[in-house]
């Protein structure tokens, strides 16, 4: 079946909204491109010349989307831990029990590092750059977490305190795994054990509950 003309007023909007889906779509793909690059190479050594070549571009045409290297990796922080705090939304939302909520935090946040250790070997890195300026791309992350902190404050189940403050606390704790893989040298022979879901939220409800 023919699909009926735009109206002609219309015909400007869904061009717009199709060009932008194919830069978002493009930005996707030049940021996976960076992730390997850097993941590969390190942040310092890392040249926007080969994230152009594996994202079948021209140094040009990289510059388009992205004005240096510390931008794109801003935008490449922003992506990831964007995606992260939507894993950690879609389970809390599966939870109404403030610790079964805590645990989930930590479980998904747990298993995405497993997933991305690339990502967070480039995330560490580069936040120890003087070129990069400060940036917020956690706090969609923390944000997610400060809601289960404040459940618990409403339910009397935690000693008072900011949000917030539980929220850093906690990512100080649950990114531990990728902060060690990246300093403290170990062989593949040697691999640190997998850390417990379950030991770091034990550990850390010890803390906060109002026992």
């Amino acid at each position: 079946m023919n699909q009926p003309p735009l109206e002609p007023h219309l015909k400007p909007l869904v061009e717009l909204t199709l060009r932008q889906r194919r830069s978002d779509k493009r930005k996707t793909e030049i940021l996976e491109a960076a992730l390997w690059v850097l993941s590969e190479d390190g942040y310092n050594h890392a040249s926007m010349d080969k994230i152009a070549e594996k994202a079948l571009l021209t140094r040009a045409g990289l510059y388009k989307h992205f004005k240096d290297k510390s931008t794109l990796v801003v935008a490449l922080r922003e992506y990831k831990l964007l995606e992260l705090a939507a894993q950690v939304k879609a389970a809390l939302s599966l939870e109404t029990d403030f610790e079964a909520q805590l645990c989930a935090v930590v479980k998904v946040t747990l298993e995405y590092q497993t997933q991305n250790q690339g990502f967070f070997r480039v995330l560490l890195a580069s936040s120890f750059s003087s070129d990069l300026n400060v940036d917020f791309s956690l706090k969609p992350f923390l944000y997610a977490v400060a809601g289960v902190f404040e459940l618990g404050l409403q339910q009397n189940l935690i000693h008072p305190a900011d949000p917030l403050e539980y929220a850093g606390l906690l990512a100080t704790l649950v990114f531990e795994p990728s902060i060690k893989q990246a300093f403290v040298p170990h062989t593949l022979e040697h691999l640190p054990p997998p850390t417990s879901p379950e030991l770091i939220s034990s550990i850390f409800l010890r803390g906060v509950l109002r026992i």
